[in-house]
């Protein structure tokens, strides 16, 4: 090709020159790489590099593109590799003073050599040449898109080559960039971002911290001090970075821990953070002063980890005492010997005259966190310990015996301990996150047992006599967080000791006073709140791993809840023995056997409030955290008190109001369902197997409890328990309550075999039904069909599968069918008049507006989905109401038109829009519009019957109710005025709608009627009333007399809900007409 062409490649005509270079380029790329042979490339390669000598700019960037090919192929070998870059890059072609497009090309070149093992190799035998040449190319490039093909070199350039003397002017080539200073000009196309060209110089600059870490160091330390916001976090990054030996090290610090991944540091040398690290603490204190009231949170974390950094670089050396001296004196200098305050020689000693020995304030924020961060990131370095003994200085001293019995003394010594707690709460929060690393000990403090008992006993008794006593801790925030502060380093000194029943008793005798104060009238929000709850988790800790629980502090928590103590005490105490719990199983066993005990109590409900919030609280625990494996013995616990469990349940259900027996229900429930999910599949069938065994055994007195402890332990179940039989299952539900957990079920096996056992079970009810069941056994069996067909509508399981298709159109037939059996027509009836209202969710207190207190006090239960935990289809309301609802309507309309009627088909036909309006009455308020107005037609019929039927008190209720919703949900003239109100029999809709709702007066008091039902009316007739007012003054004037009557008669109902809403009626028709 090259000779085919050879005219046009060394024509002097430019034009002809370029188009002969780009046929030769085509050609090579047209034929397959392997092809090549070294000795035809070089050939092409010299060829290339022998014409970049030629000035035309257009034709150098068609060679260069020819050559880049070549390498992007790796066809280039070492001897290509030398020939280009020695007498072509770096020889006859100057790269700076190229055009962007060709230098970009050129750079793409340079990185392709550089990057491959082959072609490198070339160019490390070129030496020092390589390296001068390099970065004379680069000289004065600015364009970002060529910047990041220069910084994707530098790396590799440090890694493979020798430097030697040009290490120096080969860092300037980075550090001229740093930090960026770039900015898209508007408009601009390119892709090329500060924050991309950033992070690639940050890589190059991080290549360069152990050849260059003397030229680095200072440059970071010169930019982190920068007045440009993006200068000083680039360079504190990156400073970061070096120090602590990994990229992006700020983002693997939390909570001022640096959790690193293993073996992942390869930090800066130590001999250069030495030589410049007075520099480096001047600057952490400098960023701590300067970012102390700053929101910037990348810096201050960037900040944190440059201290870590520090501490992690000298951790365990032989320098590392002097690093925390140093860092010492930059971030808590000691004051100078004639600023400090007189010294005083014992515990109860007084300064003289009004001095104290407070001899420099505490760190405080920025500089307080720097500090805890040096602790954690070495915590068995020294500089725990020399925190410790300032922090703790004015605590240091020995013993008092015997102590003094004035109370002057402890009345000084509180008031210096007021002035010393805010160097006490640094030194807890210190002594807080270090548990996080590892156990304190007596070598972390670098102190003495006996030092450390003496500041338990003198501190102990102090706050004994001053705050129990003398009572110094009240009337302020700042005594009580003196107290609080106190007692939290007390509490984390005692798990040093052993064995001591001095300071045991001692200590003991100052726990009930601030049990007595975590009883807190403080917002959950407060500081003082947070630091009350951190004293519950100390004593926590106490109780469960230090002996000193084993008698005194356990008896007194455990004493608390014997006694007559306060009920607020008592949830102290609880609070702090769930705290224990959760890591001692004897805790454990002992603090679940006595709240269920006292759960026996048959006055109060307080213990079962507590014992319910407890067991939540541990089950969430353990759940996040079971070091000990507590989650089964918790569940063997549960499993025992099986019966205490579902006395609970029944009781929380019988007596407290519906809204809190549903919420401390859940709890309750969410208990039991964590537990059993979060075991294993042994200990599911175990805990499974119990509960069945329990129900053979027992029935409770409220079959609510049975079917919401089914429900959680189901939606527990894997669906694939290989010990579990499916028969087992049904047989479970069927002794408790069948209808709810088959609803259940049928959610939650998307299979066709619950389908199939539940038609079995199905068939076989309606056999007992047909050989003579009636009565009591239709109400529970048309529940269960009810709720099997609630299961089966809103499911978002596919309902294609044939025994589930199946089962549906059973179900539909018995509930809409005009032609059922004899055995079966007592089932309708049960389903349309008892249970259909199962089939949708109940509307916010739906209960109340009916007026049915005592007939659907636990249905909200039963219906809850959290409960259940069905799958629901989120059209599910509108598609039963469609499969169900406007076929009931279409079966009442039917049935209306049959001639001569038998009384068999006018009770059904009732049942049918009982049923109708029953599921109307429950639609929601943004749906119920599109079913208005046929709804209100069936309402009226129902409330005022035909010529041929009158209607039962249950139907003229719902329908009042139905009328009343509309009539609150949209305007009463426009509803009246609607075509549901032209009566055949009356020329006027409304007047004759009113006279028949004042009739039913005198069935309000018909003695067939039972009371429920008849209050029922009464109210709803209220309702409807009261609704009503609205209509043309024309009509309501005609009938204010009567109405007004009617509604005074109503005010002496025996029923509160009746007075109530009648007084609301009567109110609103004395005022509008």
């Amino acid at each position: 090709m090259s000779q085919f062409y050879s005219a046009g490649l060394t024509s002097p005509d430019g034009s002809l020159q370029k188009d002969a270079f780009k046929k030769l380029n085509n050609g090579i790329r047209s034929r397959p790489p392997k092809c090549f042979t070294d000795s035809e490339v070089f050939y092409v390669v010299e060829f290339y590099v022998s014409r970049l000598i030629l000035s035309d700019p257009d034709l150098i960037g068609i060679i260069l593109d020819g050559i880049l090919w070549l390498a992007e192929q790796q066809l280039l070998g070492a001897d290509c590799a030398v020939k280009i870059c020695g007498d072509g890059l770096f020889s006859s072609l100057h790269i700076p003073s190229l055009r962007k497009n060709e230098r970009r090309v050129a750079y793409r070149l340079l990185l392709a050599l550089i990057s491959c093992d082959r072609t490198r190799s070339g160019l490390i035998l070129m030496k020092l040449e390589f390296v001068r040449g390099f970065i004379g190319s680069l000289e004065g490039e600015k364009d970002p898109e060529c910047l990041m093909l220069v910084f994707s070199m530098h790396p590799l350039v440090l890694q493979h080559f020798e430097l030697a003397h040009l290490a120096e002017e080969h860092f300037d080539c980075m550090a001229a960039y740093f930090p960026v200073d770039y900015t898209p000009p508007p408009g601009s196309t390119s892709v090329v971002s500060r924050a991309r060209l950033a992070e690639r110089l940050r890589t190059c600059l991080w290549a360069a911290r152990h050849l260059d870490g003397g030229l680095l160091l200072p440059l970071l330390i010169e930019k982190a001090t920068a007045r440009r916001p993006e200068a000083r976090t680039d360079a504190l990054g990156l400073l970061a970075d070096c120090l602590i030996g990994t990229l992006h090290a700020a983002s693997f610090l939390s909570e001022f821990l640096l959790i690193l991944p293993p073996k992942q540091r390869d930090p800066i040398p130590t001999a250069h953070v030495t030589a410049y690290i007075f520099a480096l603490c001047n600057l952490v204190s400098q960023l701590a002063t300067e970012l102390d009231t700053s929101c910037d949170t990348e810096d201050i974390s960037q900040t944190l980890s440059i201290v870590a950094g520090l501490a992690l670089t000298y951790r365990g050396g032989p320098e590392e005492m002097d690093f925390v001296e140093i860092l010492l004196k930059c971030l808590w200098p000691e004051e100078r010997a004639e600023e400090a305050s007189p010294e005083v020689d014992g515990w109860f000693a007084m300064a003289p005259g009004s001095a104290h020995g407070i001899s420099k304030v505490a760190p405080q924020n920025l500089f307080a966190d720097c500090l805890l961060t040096g602790v954690l990131a070495s915590p068995s370095g020294p500089l725990l310990a020399r925190l410790f003994h300032r922090l703790a200085a004015p605590l240091l001293w020995p013993k008092v015996d015997p102590l003094p019995t004035d109370d002057c003394f402890y009345q000084i010594k509180f008031e210096e301990i007021i002035m010393w707690t805010p160097h006490i709460l640094f030194l807890n929060r210190l002594l807080s996150h270090f548990s996080r690393c590892k156990n304190l000990s007596f070598e972390d403090l670098q102190t003495k047992e006996e030092d450390v008992r003496a500041i338990v006993f003198n501190f102990s008794h102090t706050l004994k006599r001053s705050c129990c006593d003398l009572r110094m801790c009240d009337g302020d925030n700042q005594r009580s967080l003196t107290e609080i502060a106190a007692f939290g380093l007390l509490c984390r000194l005692l798990s040093l000791l052993r064995n001591d029943d001095e300071v045991r008793k001692t200590f003991l005798e100052f726990c009930p006073h601030v049990l007595e104060h975590m009883v807190s009238t403080e917002g959950t929000e407060t500081p003082l709140y947070a630091l009350r709850m951190e004293q519950q988790c100390l004593l926590a800790k106490l109780v469960s791993q230090f002996s000193l629980g084993e008698d005194g502090l356990l008896l007194l928590l455990f004493k608390l809840l014997q006694g007559d103590s306060s009920v607020e005490l008592e949830g102290v105490a609880i609070e702090v023995l769930q705290r224990a719990s959760c890591n001692s199983d004897v805790i454990l066993n002992n603090l679940f056997t006595l709240l269920f005990q006292r759960c026996s109590d048959p006055v109060s409900l307080t213990p079962v409030l507590q014992m319910v919030s407890a067991v939540l609280f541990v089950t969430k625990s353990l759940q996040n955290s079971d070091e000990n494996n507590l989650l089964p013995f918790l569940a063997h616990i549960l499993q025992h008190r099986i019966n205490d469990i579902f006395n609970v349940a029944e009781r929380l259900i019988g007596e407290l109001p519906r809204e809190e027996a549903k919420s401390c229900l859940l709890d309750l429930l969410s208990s039991i369902r964590l537990v059993s999910s979060s075991l294993s599949e042994v200990h599911q069938v175990e805990i499974f197997t119990s509960l069945v065994e329990f129900g053979k055994t027992r029935q409770p007195s409220n079959s609510y409890a049975a079917v919401l402890f089914d429900c959680e332990i189901i939606s527990a179940l894997r669906p694939k328990l290989p010990d579990i039989l499916l028969k087992e299952i049904v047989d479970f539900i069927v002794f408790n309550e069948l209808c709810v957990c088959s609803a259940t079920l049928i959610n939650k096996f998307p299979g066709s075999g619950v389908a199939e056992i539940l038609t079995k079970v199905l068939n076989l009810l309606l056999a007992h039904m047909d050989e003579g069941g009636r009565g009591a056994s239709f109400v529970p069996t048309s529940r269960f069909v009810v709720l099997t067909l609630r299961g089966l509508l809103v499911s978002q399981l596919s309902a294609t599968a044939t025994a589930r298709k199946r089962l549906l159109e059973h179900l539909l037939d018995i509930l809409l069918s005009t032609n059922v059996p004899c055995p079966t027509q007592g089932l309708q009836r049960a389903c349309l008049l008892c249970s259909l209202h199962l089939l949708l969710p109940l509307r916010e207190a739906a209960d109340v507006d009916i007026g049915l207190e005592t007939e659907v006090e636990l249905e909200p239960l039963c219906l809850d989905e959290e409960i259940t935990h069905c799958l629901v289809n989120p059209l599910a309301v509108q598609k039963c109401f469609c499969l169900v609802g406007l076929r009931l309507r279409t079966a009442w309309q039917l049935l209306r038109e049959v001639a001569g009627p038998s009384s068999e088909q006018a009770s059904l036909e009732e049942a049918f829009l009982h049923g109708y309006l029953r599921l109307a009455s429950l639609l929601p308020d943004n749906i119920v519009d599109d079913y208005a107005s046929n709804a209100l037609e069936a309402a009226v019929l129902g409330v005022i019957g035909d010529a041929r039927h009158a209607m039962g008190q249950q139907t003229q209720a719902l329908g009042l109710f139905v009328i009343a919703r509309l009539a609150a949900h949209r305007p009463a003239p426009s509803i009246l005025s609607s075509s549901s109100f032209s009566l055949p029999s009356s020329p006027d809709a409304t007047d004759d709608f009113l006279e028949k709702l004042l009739c039913l007066r005198v069935t309000c008091a018909s003695a067939d009627s039972s009371l429920r039902t008849a209050s029922s009316l009464r109210f709803n007739l209220a309702r409807c009333l009261r609704f009503l007012v609205d209509l043309p003054p024309a009509v309501t004037a005609r009938h204010r007399g009567a109405i007004r009557r009617l509604l005074e008669d109503l005010l002496d109902d025996d029923c509160q809900s009746v007075r109530l809403e009648a007084a609301r009626a009567h109110n609103d028709w004395c005022l509008k007409v």
